[in-house]
C-alpha cells in the first residue's frame, strides 16, 4: 500500500512538472538557447586560445631558426613579424627577450637596455622579472650606475621573495660599489653574504667586503 501511495506520488509530481514545462516551454527554450549559446562561445574561445599559443610558438621557433641559420637581420624581422601578429603573446615576450640578451652578449648594452624596459610593462611574470634584474645589469654596463640602483633597489622591493634576488643584490652591489657608495655596497654585500653564504654570490660577497673594510 506504501509502494503503491510513493507511485501515485511520484506520477503526480511528474505530471505537473510536465505541466509546468508546458507552461513555460518558451521561457525553457530561451534558458536553453542561452546556455548552448554561453558553452559554445566558450569552447569557440578556448579553441581559439589554444591555436593562437600553438601558431606564436611556431613563428617563435622559426624565429629562432632564422637567427642561427640566416643571421640577425632575419631572426630580428622574424621576432618583428611575431610580436605584429600575436602582440603580448608569451612567445612574443620571450622572442623579445631572446633578442635583448643576444644584443646584451654582443656587448650591444643601450639596445638592450631600450628592449629590457618595454618588457617590464609584459603580462607574463616571469619575463618582466628577468627584464628588470636585466636592465640593471645593462644600465650598469653602459656606467649609468644610478638608474642600475634604481631600477634593482625598485625590484627588490616589489619582490621581496623572487627566484631571482641573489643576482639583483649583487648587480646592485656592484653598481653601488662603482658609482663610489662605498657605504651602500658594503651593507648590500653584507646581506648577500648573510642570506646567501654558500652560494657563489656570498663567497664573493665576502671577498669584496674584505677589500672594501682594507
Amino acid at each position: 500500500m506504501q509502494n503503491t501511495n510513493q507511485n501515485e506520488s511520484l506520477t503526480l509530481f511528474v505530471s505537473k512538472a510536465l505541466d509546468a514545462c508546458k507552461a513555460h516551454a518558451k521561457p525553457l527554450l530561451a534558458v536553453v538557447i542561452a546556455l548552448a549559446v554561453l558553452f559554445g562561445g566558450v569552447s569557440l574561445y578556448s579553441s581559439h586560445k589554444e591555436k593562437v599559443r600553438q601558431n606564436s610558438w611556431a613563428l617563435f621557433y622559426n624565429a629562432q631558426i632564422a637567427l642561427m641559420s640566416q643571421g640577425e637581420e632575419a631572426g630580428f624581422a622574424a621576432i618583428d613579424a611575431l610580436e605584429a601578429q600575436y602582440p603580448k603573446s608569451d612567445a612574443a615576450y620571450y622572442a623579445r627577450l631572446m633578442q635583448a640578451d643576444l644584443l646584451f652578449t654582443q656587448e650591444n648594452f643601450a639596445q638592450a637596455a631600450d628592449i629590457y624596459k618595454t618588457l617590464l610593462q609584459a603580462r607574463n611574470s616571469h619575463v618582466r622579472t628577468i627584464a628588470a634584474v636585466s636592465l640593471g645589469g645593462a644600465q650598469q654596463a653602459v656606467k649609468d650606475y644610478d638608474a642600475s640602483v634604481r631600477t634593482l633597489q625598485s625590484f627588490i622591493a616589489e619582490n621581496p621573495s623572487s627566484f631571482v634576488l641573489p643576482q639583483a643584490y649583487f648587480t646592485l652591489a656592484v653598481s653601488q660599489e662603482l658609482s663610489g657608495d662605498k657605504a651602500a655596497a658594503l651593507e648590500t654585500y653584507k646581506k648577500i653574504l648573510e642570506d646567501y653564504t654558500k652560494t657563489y654570490f656570498g663567497v664573493f660577497a665576502k671577498d669584496k667586503i674584505a677589500q672594501l673594510n682594507k
